[in-house]
């Protein structure tokens, strides 16, 4: 029971973070025109991509926190605010507004075979909001590799939900209204701002031993 209460915990807070539902119509408007073949290519590109950036910090976060000398309470505070700002930005939608532009300048910028690499996995997936949510959910858990494991799992199970979203974001743009888009953001940007005011809460506590 305990594990499906860490899967099922951790699954909410990385599909919110990574917020694949925001990344319908950002990607329907960079396959536009492609046909079926680059659009799975791209989707599978980017998605791999967001996954390996992840595993490498889920796996290697405490050692650069370590590396830096950075406590994990301390990253706790600064990781908490950093996405209370990310979920300030979904609440008034200006986060999908700095999308649309990355998308217009690397549109014009690169290639679209490079866009799988950025702006795809990096920033829209695997970005600072769900980098930061990996590192700090790798510290939660325990040294055990089970646990470890469950806890991990989550964000193969959202990529693949992203990927499948992404690759049918044609048809769910027109099938899901842009006005059910925005509060459907809104809704994971109000409970990422739960989520974040509860880590700050808790890096403060164990900093000074509240």
């Amino acid at each position: 029971m305990a594990m499906l209460n860490l899967f099922i915990e951790n699954f909410v807070i990385i599909f919110v973070a990574i917020d694949p539902i925001g990344l319908l119509p950002i990607f329907a408007t960079f396959t536009q025109g492609l046909n079926k073949s680059d659009i799975f290519k791209l989707t599978l590109r980017s998605s791999t991509t967001a996954f390996v950036v992840l595993l490498l910090f889920w796996v290697l976060g405490s050692a650069i926190l370590d590396f830096m000398g950075i406590s994990i309470h301390s990253f706790r505070i600064i990781g908490g605010l950093f996405l209370l700002i990310i979920a300030y930005q979904m609440v008034f939608e200006q986060r999908q507004e700095k999308r649309q532009d990355t998308v217009e300048k690397a549109m014009s910028d690169e290639a679209l075979t490079s866009l799988a690499t950025f702006p795809l996995a990096i920033p829209f997936i695997a970005g600072p909001g769900a980098i930061t949510i990996v590192m700090l959910l790798s510290e939660k858990g325990s040294d055990n590799f089970q646990e470890q494991v469950i806890g991990f799992s989550p964000v193969l199970v959202v990529i693949v939900l992203t990927a499948i979203s992404l690759w049918l974001s044609s048809k769910l743009v027109n099938v899901l209204p842009l006005s059910a888009i925005g509060i459907l953001q809104r809704t994971f940007g109000l409970l990422l701002g739960a989520l974040s005011v509860e880590f700050v809460i808790q890096g403060i506590r164990q900093t000074f031993s509240i």
